[in-house]
């Protein structure tokens, strides 16, 4: 089971239509069709051979429906947008039909460039919290048209929204860059410095952690 997708689930409200975008087995969608807290279900993908692998693990349900396009050809009140780089996800939210209410992102790359785009689309983020899953890190990320903060600094960019609350997995994930970085220092010198600063928000003692 995925630590990551177990904790996107906890974040899903209750909606009228929630969209799995780029769902592909169909996993998120699958949860939402067996929750009676959504009305409509739209599991969506731009493979129709993906899209088939939701189909087999859902069934002819009544409460859901197949779409097959590319990005977001649909309006929805929930999506949830995960799987895929943050650079896509950012293409899917800026060609959406109609931006959702809200959104849960976690993207394999470029958080940052996810939270960036949020908020220039009027966003605020209520939800950003760090997760470890077979030993890769990830944001998940949910926001807001109608709450949450709605401007960020670099560190919030780069490391999330509650990147001065404790994280384990936030704390392991800016560990794991200093030691990247520190193999040509000079050359990350603005990298790192602001990773030794999310490490102080953190609690870290810098000078103890290198010695």
């Amino acid at each position: 089971m995925s630590v990551r997708l177990d904790l996107i689930k906890t974040l899903i409200e209750p909606a009228e239509i929630v969209a799995d975008v780029g769902c592909d087995h169909g996993l998120i969608a699958e949860y939402c069709a067996n929750s009676d807290t959504f009305g409509h279900v739209i599991a969506s993908d731009i493979s129709d051979k993906s899209l088939q692998k939701a189909r087999d693990l859902l069934g002819a349900r009544s409460n859901v429906e197949f779409v097959c396009c590319d990005g977001m050809g649909y309006e929805c009140d929930e999506a949830v947008i995960s799987g895929m780089g943050g650079m896509l996800i950012c293409d899917i939210l800026r060609n959406a039909v109609k931006l959702p209410k809200t959104v849960i992102a976690s993207a394999h790359t470029d958080s940052d460039k996810v939270r960036k785009c949020l908020i220039e689309l009027g966003y605020g983020i209520d939800k950003d919290v760090a997760v470890i899953d077979r030993n890769k890190f990830y944001s998940v990320i949910r926001a807001k048209q109608d709450g949450g903060t709605k401007e960020l600094n670099d560190l919030q960019l780069l490391f999330g929204v509650d990147c001065a609350e404790p994280s384990p997995a936030l704390e392991s994930r800016l560990k794991r860059l200093y030691d990247v970085y520190m193999q040509a220092p000079s050359k990350n010198a603005e990298r790192l410095e602001k990773v030794i600063a999310a490490l102080r928000l953190q609690g870290v003692n810098v000078t103890t952690f290198t010695s």
